[in-house]
Order: C-alpha cells, then sequence, then structure tokens
C-alpha cells in the first residue's frame, strides 16, 4: 500500500443560481478550458474521536468514493499552506488502512475514530490547460448534500473549486492561473467563498450554529504550533549572530538585541496573572507541540525530527527549571522519559547535521576533494539520515511513546503544583524559572574554569564541558522562549542576562557539530578499510574537521569564560 502526499492549492468560490450556464470561457488570458465536463458522484465520510481531537488541530480525515481520487484523505495544515495525504481503499472499502491509525494515533491519543459527517457531492469537472496544452488546473462546480452524524442535521450549498493540479509551481504562476479563471468567475458575479471547508459547512461551523466542531481550516492551531516550535531555535549550523570563536564577540548583530525575534515582538507582555497560570499554559503549550510534531514526524516533514527533539528538550528545561513548584516526583520521572525520547531522536538529529553540513566541509577545502568522491560521501551521509529517521518513525508507534504522549498531556492539563507556587504571581513565577536555568549555566562553567586551572585541559575534557555549557544555554533560551511566547516576561535584568547567555549558544553550536561530522568522517573511513576503496577524500575532510575541532576546543573555552564573566555580572 503506498501513501502519497502532495501541497493543496485551491480556491473557492461562491457563484450566483444560474450562473454556470453564462459563464464565458473563451476569452482566459493564456488558458483554454475543456468543453465539456465530466460528472462524478462521490460520497466522502469524515472521521473523528468523540472530543474532536483532529478538527481541534485543523486536521481532517475522511473517506471518498466516486470521482478520480477513491481512497482515505488527511488534510492537515502547514506554514506553506495546506497539505494531503492519501492512501488507497482496501478491499473492504469501508475498513480503516492500519497506516491512517497510525498516522494518527498520536493525535486521537488511542481514542476511536467514527464518522461526524457525510457528504455527497455531484461534481462536474472542467480542466484548465495552458498555451501548450499542458493540464494545469482542475475546475469543479460542486452540489453537495451532507448529514451530520452526530445530530442528523441534513445541510446543502452548491460552490466552485479551482484546484492547481501542481502545488509545487511558483506563486506568481499559480497567481497567473487563479487570475485568468477568475475573470471569466467574476464576470457572472461570482465572489471568492468564506467557507473555509466542507466539513466546516457540514457541522454547522458556518451556519451560526454551535461550532463544536473544532472545523479544521487553514492557519489553524496545527500551523501556529508549528510555527511556535520553529521559534525556539536551530542545533546546527545556519544561525545568524554568531561569535566568533575565541573572543566570543558577536559577528552578526548588536550586543543586547533579541536572538530569533522581531524587534518589538514581546512589546506590551507582561506577566501578571498567578504562578500556577505561568506554568500551566506554558506546559499545555509545549504538550500540543509535543503532539503536533509527532504527528509530523510520522509523516516524515522536513525539519520534524529536529523540531520535536527541541520540543521535548523545552519541556525538560521548564521541568527542571520549575522543579521546586511541582510536589511529588511524577515531573522528574517525566523528565527521565522525555529524556529518552530525545536519546531516540539525538542520531536522527546528528545524521541530518552531517547531511546538511557536508557539502559546506567540502567546498572549504577548495577542490582538493573531486566531485566524484564528494557526492559519494553526500549520498551515503543522506542515506544515513534517512534511515535514522526511519527509525525514529518506528520509535513513535510504540506503546510506550504513546503512552509518554498521554501522561504529558495530563501532567500540563493538571500539574501538581505545591502550595508555594499557589501564592506566587506570574512575574515571580517567571523570573524563578529564568534565574534557575541561568544559576545552572553559572554552576556549569565554574566547573570547567575549576578544571581549567587545575590543568585537566585534555581536548576530551574540554569537549565535553564545551558540551555542558551549551545545553545549560540552551536550557536558558527555552525557558525564556516558552515563557515569551505564552505571554509571560522575567524581570529586565533577568531577560538581559538570559540573552546575554543566548548570545554564546551558536559559537558554542559549531563546536558540538564538528564533533557530530568528525564522528561519522571516522566512522566512514572504518568502513572503507580492506574495501578497496579510495579513502582519500574522507582522509582529508577528517583531517580537516579534527583540526576544527582542535581550534574550536581551544576558543571555546575563552568563550565560557567570558560568558561566566558576563552572568556573573548580571546576576551580581
Amino acid at each position: 500500500m503506498t501513501a502519497v502526499a502532495h501541497r493543496e492549492v485551491e480556491r473557492k468560490y461562491e457563484v450566483p443560481e444560474g450562473a454556470e450556464s453564462r459563464i464565458d470561457w473563451s476569452g482566459l488570458p493564456g488558458y483554454t478550458v475543456s468543453a465539456e465536463p465530466v460528472e462524478h458522484r462521490m460520497e466522502a465520510v469524515y472521521y473523528d474521536t468523540e472530543d474532536m481531537a483532529l478538527g481541534r488541530r485543523s486536521v481532517a480525515l475522511r473517506r471518498r468514493r466516486g470521482g478520480a481520487d477513491d481512497g482515505w484523505h488527511v488534510k492537515f495544515s502547514e506554514a506553506t499552506g495546506r497539505r494531503e495525504w492519501q492512501v488507497p481503499l482496501l478491499r473492504t472499502p469501508d475498513r480503516m488502512p492500519a497506516a491512517v491509525r497510525h498516522l494518527l494515533a498520536g493525535l486521537t491519543g488511542g481514542e476511536p475514530l467514527r464518522p461526524i459527517a457525510t457528504l455527497r457531492t455531484v461534481r462536474r469537472v472542467l480542466m484548465v490547460s495552458d498555451a501548450g496544452g499542458g493540464e494545469v488546473a482542475e475546475l469543479a462546480a460542486d452540489v453537495v448534500e451532507a448529514v451530520d452524524e452526530r445530530t442528523g442535521t441534513a445541510r446543502s450549498w452548491s460552490e466552485w473549486e479551482v484546484e492547481l493540479l501542481d502545488g509545487s509551481i511558483p506563486e506568481e504562476r499559480q497567481q497567473e492561473i487563479f487570475d485568468a479563471v477568475e475573470s471569466s468567475i467574476f464576470a457572472v458575479g461570482g465572489r471568492p467563498s468564506s467557507s473555509r471547508a466542507k466539513i466546516a459547512r457540514a457541522l454547522g461551523a458556518e451556519d451560526g450554529a454551535e461550532d463544536r466542531a473544532g472545523a479544521p481550516a487553514p492557519g489553524g492551531p496545527a500551523q501556529e504550533a508549528e510555527e511556535a516550535g520553529r521559534t525556539t531555535g536551530k542545533d546546527s549550523a545556519g544561525d545568524e549572530g554568531r561569535q566568533d570563536g575565541k573572543t566570543g564577540q558577536k559577528t552578526g548583530k548588536k550586543k543586547g538585541q533579541k536572538t530569533g525575534k522581531k524587534k518589538g515582538q514581546q512589546k506590551g507582555q507582561k506577566a501578571k496573572g498567578t504562578g500556577p497560570e505561568v506554568l500551566r499554559t506554558v506546559l499545555e503549550g509545549l504538550a500540543e507541540q509535543l503532539v503536533l510534531w509527532d504527528f509530523k514526524v510520522r509523516l516524515d516533514a522536513p525539519d520534524a525530527v529536529h523540531q520535536m527533539r527541541v520540543t521535548s528538550r523545552s519541556l525538560r528545561s521548564v521541568l527542571r527549571a520549575a522543579g521546586p513548584f511541582f510536589a511529588g516526583d511524577t515531573a522528574q520521572e517525566l523528565d527521565g522519559r522525555l529524556r529518552e525520547l530525545a536519546g531516540a531522536l539525538s542520531a536522527a538529529r546528528d545524521a541530518e547535521v552531517t547531511a546538511e553540513l557536508l557539502a559546506g566541509r567540502v567546498a572549504a577545502l577548495d577542490g582538493r576533494v573531486g566531485a566524484a568522491a564528494a557526492e559519494v560521501l553526500q549520498r551515503a551521509a543522506e542515506e544515513q539520515a534517512h534511515q535514522a529517521a526511519g527509525t525514529v518513525r518506528r520509535h513513535v508507534t510504540s506503546p510506550e511513546h504513546l503512552q509518554l504522549l498521554a501522561d504529558v498531556r495530563a501532567f500540563a492539563a493538571a500539574p501538581p503544583l505545591t502550595e508555594e507556587c499557589a501564592e506566587l504571581s506570574a512575574r515571580e513565577v517567571a523570573d524563578a524559572l529564568v534565574h534557575r536555568a541561568l544559576r545552572k549555566v553559572v554552576r556549569v562553567a565554574e566547573r570547567g574554569a575549576a578544571a581549567e586551572e587545575a590543568g585537566e585541559t585534555a581536548q576530551e575534557q574540554r569537549l565535553e564541558h564545551l558540551h555542558d555549557v551549551r545545553k545549560a544555554v540552551k536550557r536558558v533560551r527555552y525557558v525564556d522562549g516558552v515563557l515569551g511566547r505564552a505571554g509571560f516576561r522575567p524581570g529586565k535584568s533577568l531577560r538581559r542576562a538570559a540573552r546575554d547567555a543566548e548570545d554564546y549558544q551558536d559559537a558554542l553550536g559549531r563546536v558540538m557539530d564538528a564533533t557530530v561530522v568528525e564522528r561519522w568522517l571516522a566512522g566512514r573511513a572504518k568502513a572503507l578499510q580492506g574495501s578497496g576503496e579510495d579513502r582519500y577524500a574522507v582522509g582529508l575532510l577528517h583531517g580537516a574537521e579534527v583540526s576544527r575541532l582542535h581550534a574550536g576546543a581551544e576558543g571555546g573555552s575563552e568563550v565560557v569564560g567570558v560568558l561566566l564573566s558576563q552572568l556573573r555580572a548580571d546576576l551580581a
């Protein structure tokens, strides 16, 4: 059974009754429309859980029969628009394929999926072709009869849709096609439809009925959580605002400028409310992000493994920073299980980093690595990344992983807060979280400084120390970031200290990236021993990476010294 995913680019229109017979398609600038429509009679049954877990996250599941795309369809929002994932019908059409259940398992929390609406559509389709005769879009006139299976309410309507056959073409070309078709639609009184989706109409979300469905819509919670997740920062090379590895001087931005945020983004945000509100809001937001990135990992979406790893680490950072505010040991136990998840994601992320950085490493050697050898290495790195991502997708299907998602949601909904937390304001709790994260950086940096003074300066020890410092700095970034996105701000001095700490993350990150690439190249060289293949290119790259790693370890120690001095001053 083969699943197919594609980007869905379409527009909907409301057209006056009887306008179809009056419309003139002969004058479309640069395009033609087929003379006779092809009629399809389709039935689509939409499914969701009792509490509408899919609809609340802008995801729709339907089983369609009739038309050109019989099968099970999952529609969902992304930052780039709506996408659709399709699986063919089984020989027993009503039976849901296991692939569909596995894809949605994290979103549904194991709850059964049941029919929520049935739509029967008479569709008359015209094909839009360009000047060369190639079909570029489908123009469909739909007459829909729908039944809300939860209430038995029947609704009917008609609408037109124009959907591009290739959603990956440049936006300028997309607009050109829509402009051409709309010139005829608007000429007979048509107008853009305000309807979000057929399922929204079927469930009464657009006729004044109570919106119990949480009907899916573009730009909904799934997209918002995805965009929020992407603001937490990258773990690999490519970020702006990096520092010189030896001096710690910022090269990409002015001191004090907010990393990864637009100027003025947080203006007006205040830490009003209670301490428990801070933790519940932050934890519920992170729990939802974790569920949504789990869905994207199952889809094998770009960057999903990285963002799921970042989200799990953000959760762990909050759990640790807020440790004194949680009663019992539930938070610690959850932290340990999230650490195991991050470990399962680490190999895949390291493989991604290697594949991303390898071309730049080759380019840095100014042609000493031949194009053929570089291509072989790049293919090997990408294949390893592909295999590692597959391992992650198998991991997230396990019962233990699904239980973790359920337990994270349950903890976030009702965290076991202490009486002390209940008596604090939002500002006091926000201050406490950031302060604890910053103090962790100071403690870790001081241990490294003590090791340097004691003469324990072997490269392996330095790299381990730099790794620990970077992890602590990232915890500051995660805690500060999730508080900001939730609308809570710590005091000004703590915000400044957090920005100072975050300023050094990228310099330390480059060192850690070098350890990942060096380890991969060393493994590649070992794998080639006795194979008869030429190891010259691998040797060149590995030697250059060892030198980069040595310089990074030396310079990184100086960066940590500067960071420690800065934080001591900030927290004095």
